[in-house]
């Protein structure tokens, strides 16, 4: 999705106020199953997202609202967010729960903040299922419940964060912040075994928006149903290849990441302060890097923090640099004939160079502008694979379909494959959706 498209949408979803809105711009519910997954056995949690995988823009939002409303200050500016994030212009996340009854027949039960609409009938997106095996249901149930109670203790303890502007409901109170991805996300992960969790809060820095002496300033994250939508997607927001090892590395939500090389995946997810020790919690903040084989360093780069930065570390080690950048990039990767300088893609599909930060003139990749997450130099000599988002069009009642790839040249400027779906890759099915 293009960042001028998310910016009319934001727009867009202004007009909700004068009843005139089209909430497409995020959502893409577009299926049903009404027993889960029934390949994983009962009973069985799954959290639910009918958005698109892609997060939500909030400091781009937030300066829209900011352009739009000059005269109101920051409690009103929240006011104004707290009722667009509500409307479900920009989704829903919930949390089912499948189970066999008695007479073996499937039952559910929908849990969710914010809305009612949490049923199995609901259209969604995409969708994480895990069988519990250690309980029964009314156990589960009993867990939930108890869960539910203390998030909506806690949800209004954040709401005084956050000025005490929100949305009462069902004995807790939601806000920008402690939203239905905030408690989707911990309800599922609380239910789940610790390595079926899923990230559901996407960096960012709220001194960004906020004054510092706001006690919201201090948050670091922005729990978001398009971010659960990444997370579960597996969408790679980050990439980078070793070519004396004939393999690379995939960044995925989190800190979390994975290896693999032409003939499939070799490891992970893992987390990469193992590799990189010196990040972080920049880690969470990164859009996107390169590896330099000649100097042994990858360099990333981060965006949402009140001073985004380039970092330039050598991997298992302490030696590490930091550089002031005021740009987004969504991917990277090094020149196809020196390793040191690197190729940076800006959100409009524009690629510079970071030697001079000169934009090299490359158009191809406009087409491609905000579904691209990720790119890497890889075994293809030259070449330069561009990963992208799952299509944000789907359609189909039955399945959704996960990331896909294009493969470019960039001396050409051109691009030379159709984008294709990575689960089709021999060895990489660790993509395909549930």
């Amino acid at each position: 999705m293009n960042r001028t498209i998310i910016t009319a949408s934001t727009m867009l979803s202004l007009a909700l106020f004068s009843n005139v809105v089209t909430a497409d711009e995020y959502r893409n519910g577009h299926r049903v199953a009404l027993e889960g997954d029934p390949n994983i056995g009962y009973p069985q949690v799954c959290i639910r997202i009918n958005r698109k995988a892609n997060r939500i823009p909030l400091l781009e939002t937030y300066q829209q609202f900011q352009h739009d409303y000059p005269d109101d200050n920051i409690v009103q500016l929240l006011e104004r967010m707290v009722q667009w994030a509500d409307s479900g212009a920009v989704g829903h996340t919930w949390v089912d729960l499948f189970y066999k009854d008695d007479e073996g027949k499937v039952q559910f039960d929908g849990y969710g903040f914010g809305s009612d609409g949490n049923q199995a009938s609901r259209e969604f997106s995409f969708q994480k299922c895990v069988h519990i095996e250690d309980k029964n249901y009314q156990q589960i149930k009993q867990d939930i419940a108890e869960k539910e109670e203390a998030l909506y203790v806690e949800s209004k303890e954040i709401a005084k964060l956050f000025l005490g502007i929100g949305k009462d409901w069902n004995g807790g109170k939601y806000t920008l912040y402690g939203n239905c991805a905030w408690f989707a996300g911990n309800l599922f992960n609380f239910i789940v075994p610790k390595d079926e969790n899923v990230n559901f809060a996407q960096a960012f820095d709220w001194g960004t928006v906020v004054p510092k002496w706001y006690p919201l300033s201090k948050y670091k994250d922005l729990p978001d149903p398009g971010y659960i939508a990444e997370s579960i997607s597996r969408t790679v927001n980050g990439a980078g290849w070793h070519d004396n090892e004939g393999s690379g590395y995939g960044k995925l939500t989190g800190d979390t990441f994975i290896t693999a090389d032409e003939n499939g995946l070799l490891s992970g997810p893992r987390n990469i302060s193992d590799y990189y020790p010196e990040l972080g919690e920049d880690a969470n903040f990164i859009s996107a890097g390169y590896y330099s084989e000649s100097q042994d360093k990858m360099h990333f780069f981060t965006y949402n923090l009140k001073q985004d930065k380039e970092i330039i570390v050598t991997p298992y080690s302490s030696d590490v640099t930091f550089k002031n950048i005021d740009q987004k990039f969504v991917a990277a990767f090094h020149h196809p004939n020196d390793d040191n300088i690197g190729m940076v893609v800006t959100e409009n599909g524009h690629i510079l160079l970071t030697d001079t930060w000169e934009d090299t003139g490359n158009k191809a990749l406009e087409a491609y502008a905000g579904d691209i997450t990720a790119a890497s130099n890889y075994f293809e000599n030259g070449k330069i694979l561009i990963l992208l988002r799952p299509d944000g069009e789907q359609y189909d009642d039955y399945q959704s379909d996960g990331i896909r790839f294009i493969k470019y040249d960039v001396e050409q400027d051109k691009v030379l494959t159709e984008p294709a779906l990575a689960e089709h890759l021999t060895g990489f099915d660790f993509f395909k959706q549930q």
